[in-house]
């Protein structure tokens, strides 16, 4: 899929400061990628929606819920480890400068692949925004209805300023934090040990 393959390619300026959120590990793996704050995968993995071969991609949302709605929650999931959200962050971050993005928002009901899990299709897609300058996409979650997430290419990343950060489970005492037992409770999606 190209951009040529869309009807419309509008460009969507997200502003300086924006916040946005990303769940995220608490500690770097090996052959993790790090840009300030944001903890990446390696880049050729491409285990992600709009990951491009090479080029560092963070997945962000515009609020902490859906952040956890994408990463652990998402419809396919059976079940949300302890022992997973345990070892996971949510960080709150705030661009320092305007980035251009591609915006697929209103293509969400016209492009099944979008929301499909033929993700070739849609890194296909992403890469040829790469390489017209978009600094990353703007999308419609496929988890949490009427809000929206971003995928961030590159050099974009590093306009990214760590505001906080919170871990999703009390240390010592393991309780939920209150954005995490909301989206267990609204997914339906049981805690397991």
């Amino acid at each position: 899929m190209k951009l040529a393959d869309l009807e419309f390619t509008p460009s969507f300026d997200l502003p300086a400061p924006a916040v946005l959120y990303r769940i995220q590990r608490i500690r770097a793996r090996r052959g993790s990628m790090r840009v300030g704050r944001v903890l990446l995968p390696p880049a050729d993995l491409l285990g992600g929606r709009f990951d491009i071969a090479g080029v560092a991609v963070g997945y962000f949302a515009e609020a902490p819920e859906t952040a956890v709605y994408e990463s652990l929650c998402r419809r396919e999931a059976t079940s949300v480890s302890l022992r997973t959200a345990s070892l996971r962050t949510l960080l709150c971050l705030r661009t320092t400068q305007i980035l251009n993005l591609l915006d697929l928002r209103m293509h969400a009901s016209s492009w099944p692949v979008l929301q499909s899990l033929r993700l070739r299709h849609t890194q296909e897609l992403a890469a040829d925004a790469h390489a017209h300058g978009f600094a990353g996409i703007v999308y419609c979650s496929a988890q949490q209805h009427n809000m929206h997430c971003y995928a961030l290419f590159g050099d974009p990343l590093n306009s990214l300023r760590a505001v906080w950060s919170e871990h999703l489970t009390e240390p010592g005492t393991g309780n939920l934090h209150t954005v995490l037992a909301g989206a267990i409770k609204g997914s339906q999606v049981p805690l397991v040990p």
